[in-house]
């Protein structure tokens, strides 16, 4: 017997009919309602978060919060240029871009929504998309990214030695 049900049996034991209602009648209600809230909890594990909302049943307006994942590469020494893109499924409207290099010396030369750049000027520091800009509490702001479209990242090495780089976007998708 858990918490739950110890609770509705002392508070049952003590209810004498009224009338048609039975007092085993409520307690076996109540029991039922606990097991049904416990199963929807994730089988009544202490501290286990409640279900999402299923994806399906929400507004087709509301953003969901998704990743955009790239692929980890490695840049080689001495000004080498690096493309990486990736073609998003659903629309995108991405907020904020996190660029975690292994060391020192990598820029960013372009950001591209499709033929779209999202940065001023070429050679901006890649320090503005690592995880000490994490704290900046205003979005990155990019441009949407409509189904089918390719988001294209170009980074730069101004050291001599190669760098290994992960790069991703978090933002929201319509379903």
């Amino acid at each position: 017997m858990d918490y739950v049900d110890s609770i509705l049996r002392n508070a049952v034991s003590g209810v004498v009919a009224v009338g048609d209602v039975d007092p085993q009648e409520v307690m076996a209600a109540a029991q039922a309602n606990a097991a049904q809230q416990r199963a929807r909890r994730g089988g009544g594990m202490p501290g286990a978060a409640p279900p999402s909302v299923p994806f399906g049943r929400s507004e087709r307006s509301l953003l969901r919060r998704a990743p955009l994942g790239f692929p980890d590469l490695t840049i080689p020494a001495n000004q080498s240029l690096i493309f990486v893109s990736q073609q998003v499924s659903r629309v995108f409207h991405p907020d904020r871009l996190l660029i975690v290099p292994s060391a020192p010396g990598i820029v960013i030369d372009s950001i591209r929504v499709g033929d779209e750049e999202q940065v001023v000027t070429s050679g901006t520091p890649v320090e503005l998309y690592g995880t000490e800009a994490l704290t900046d509490t205003l979005a990155d702001n990019f441009s949407p990214v409509q189904t089918g479209t390719t988001v294209t990242i170009t980074l730069r090495n101004t050291t001599g030695a190669p760098i290994d780089v992960t790069l991703g976007m978090k933002g929201g998708v319509q379903r």
